[in-house]
């Protein structure tokens, strides 16, 4: 008979119990010294009891284990079933997208709308209705079928029109070679009415010249110079005019297009004997004979800047190469370094830098060559060919892709060419304004008491050198002027930006103030940055003077905006410099126990020792012209 968990736990209670008692029992007799066997016999039967009882304990225990493994057996199965019916409806989830997804192989045609195909194939249509008892998909069939013969018949009908053009087009060449044998003719014609063109003064025989030189040209030049052609008769008397011409000889150009059209036809064409990697990319880097020249004038007509733009067919791209000459000899007026030249098509339009061929694919036609793209850029820049910069493609009307791989292709070409010939022509007059007055400074040639600013006074200070310094000598100089600078100001990389630095020395008494100038290539979008020390009772920085600080703030704040037309910003800098030196040492004299500069400049407001503002702003207040903080 088997107990249940509770009631065996009762009884071996109960059992421990009764022999914990006859234990004590037996210990209590043993102690008091009476007989204990009766007792002990009794304590052992109840071992016997108590081992019944376990066997009792164990087989409860087996029978537990084994419902429990018949319960996870069932346990197990269930699952195996749940996994199987999951899989079943994944299984069933993937063919319903896939039903779902399905799209007939015709969904990509561009079938006939209703209307056309009514008018088209009316019989088919008029077929279609009647088997209204048909499934729209057997409609659809038919559909596809009769749209299937129109398009043959459509395709038969375009082989037909073909080989028609094909005709045209033998005849057409037929007759121009009848119509060129009457060139010889034609020319004696011209020849023995040449007296009377020119009594009669015709430009007949010139314009034909030049149109024949203008159909050699490359489609891209091409396009370029007949936009540059139509401006340049709009802008006659415009301030930046400019000239455009095409240079080269007609018969250059023949030949090249001779053997270009030679290579087409597969014949062989002699280059020569194989030579070292230099003479194979000379060979093969061969711009086209005939190249434009553009001539842009500075607004006084005595400088000119040139622009020769070439062609080249392997790279199919086009260069430009800058120059610039003067028709004056060295002067105050004629400027000093005239290398800003490259530095006005670099910066010309923001990271168009011209150091990458901006033509989509041309590295994987360089690479069948066995060239790469540096290699062909390097040997343009060795030759004076010039750099193949985006917006030069944009003006002859050839697809680019920019720095962010964009693809780029513009169309309002006149606009383009317009907007970049003004930028040229702008940059150029502000550059050389700068280097006449970087030569004036350099030679002492200035004379600052024309400034319309120099109104309030005589400068005291004067200007006793100015010199070209290294850029090792600028970047020794602390101020605070050099972290206030900001590449992403103007949008170019600050790579790309090279700067040229200069040193002024201004000396008024026993004070010298060192002024350390630097100038970017990008000039006008940055301007020159001033940095400022003052040597009189120590040595005075913007790092340990607020005053110099303010002092190169006011110098550095100066914009083209601030001045009016005609006037030098490199003169007007100066001459900021210059009086705001004398105001300091005006109002720093007065705060020393010995009085070396007197009060000069007039002020709107007097300075003592708790304004700590110098008054370097000069304004007018009337018709007064002052100083004031």
């Amino acid at each position: 008979m088997s107990c249940s968990g509770n009631d065996m736990d009762q009884i071996l209670s109960k059992q421990f119990a009764d022999l914990r008692e006859a234990i004590d029992e037996i210990q209590r007799l043993k102690s008091a010294g009476q007989h204990v066997e009766v007792k002990r016999s009794a304590a052992a039967l109840m071992f016997v009891a108590l081992k019944h009882s376990n066997r009792e304990v164990k087989r409860n225990i087996k029978s537990g284990r084994d419902e429990l493994h018949a319960e996870k057996l069932k346990v197990d199965m269930s699952r195996l079933q749940l996994q199987s019916l999951l899989y079943d409806v994944s299984h069933l989830k993937k063919e319903i997208i896939k039903c779902q997804k399905f799209k007939s192989r015709d969904s990509h045609l561009e079938l006939l709308s209703d209307e056309e195909y009514a008018s088209k194939l009316p019989s088919s249509a008029t077929n279609g209705d009647d088997k209204s008892e048909v499934s729209s998909h057997s409609k659809h069939l038919h559909r596809l079928e009769c749209e299937l013969r129109l398009r043959k018949d459509l395709d038969n009908q375009y082989k037909s029109l073909l080989t028609a053009k094909q005709d045209l087009l033998q005849e057409n060449l037929n007759q121009t070679q009848r119509y060129g044998s009457f060139a010889p003719a034609l020319r004696t014609l011209m020849d023995s009415t040449k007296p009377l063109h020119d009594a009669l003064q015709l430009t007949l025989d010139v314009d034909w010249k030049l149109s024949a030189v203008y159909k050699y040209l490359p489609k891209p030049l091409y396009i370029l110079f007949i936009n540059l052609q139509s401006l340049q008769r709009i802008n006659s008397d415009a301030p930046n005019k400019f000239h455009s011409e095409v240079v080269g000889f007609e018969n250059e150009a023949h030949m090249q297009e001779l053997l270009a059209a030679k290579q087409k036809l597969g014949f062989p064409v002699e280059n020569g004997e194989n030579g070292s990697s230099e003479n194979i990319l000379e060979r093969l880097l061969d711009p086209f004979p005939l190249h434009i020249r553009i001539t842009i004038f500075t607004s006084d007509n005595l400088h000119q800047m040139e622009l020769v733009i070439r062609y080249w067919g392997l790279l199919k791209c086009a260069t430009v190469q800058a120059q610039f000459s003067s028709n004056l000899a060295a002067s105050a007026n004629a400027p000093g370094d005239t290398s800003f030249v490259h530095d006005i098509l670099r910066h010309l339009y923001p990271n168009d830098f011209g150091n990458e061929i901006p033509i989509p694919g041309i590295q994987c036609e360089l690479q069948n060559l066995n060239l790469t793209a540096d290699e062909c850029l390097k040997h343009l820049e060795k030759n004076n060919f010039g750099k193949p910069f985006c917006w030069l493609q944009n003006m002859c009307s050839i697809p680019t892709v920019n720095t962010a791989n964009e693809y780029v292709h513009e169309l309002n070409l006149n606009k383009c060419t317009r907007e970049a010939i003004a930028r040229i022509s702008k940059r150029c007059q502000s550059w050389v304004e700068l280097s006449q007055q970087i030569r004036g400074l350099t030679y002492k040639d200035i004379d600052l008491d024309t400034l319309k600013e120099n109104t309030a006074g005589i400068l005291s200070g004067s200007l006793v050198q100015w010199t070209a310094i290294t850029p090792e000598d600028f970047q020794a100089q602390s101020s605070d002027a050099l972290n206030s600078i900001s590449d992403d100001s103007t949008g170019e990389s600050s790579n790309e930006v090279t700067h040229t630095f200069y040193r002024a020395v201004i000396v008024r008494g026993s004070a010298k103030m060192e002024c350390f100038i630097k100038i970017f290539s990008n000039y006008p979008l940055e301007m020159p940055l001033w940095i400022l020390c003052i040597h009189w009772n120590g040595c005075h920085t913007s790092k340990n003077s607020s005053a110099i600080k303010m002092m190169e703030y006011w110098t550095n704040s100066l914009r083209v905006e601030d001045l009016e037309p005609n006037h030098q910003f490199l003169f007007t800098q100066l001459f900021r410099t210059i009086y705001s030196f004398d105001i300091f040492l005006e109002t720093e004299g007065s705060t020393q126990t010995t009085l070396e500069y007197n009060k000069e400049k007039p002020y709107l407001n007097p300075f003592t020792k708790r304004i700590r503002l110098r008054p370097y702003k000069y304004t007018k207040k009337g018709s007064v012209y002052a100083f004031k903080q």
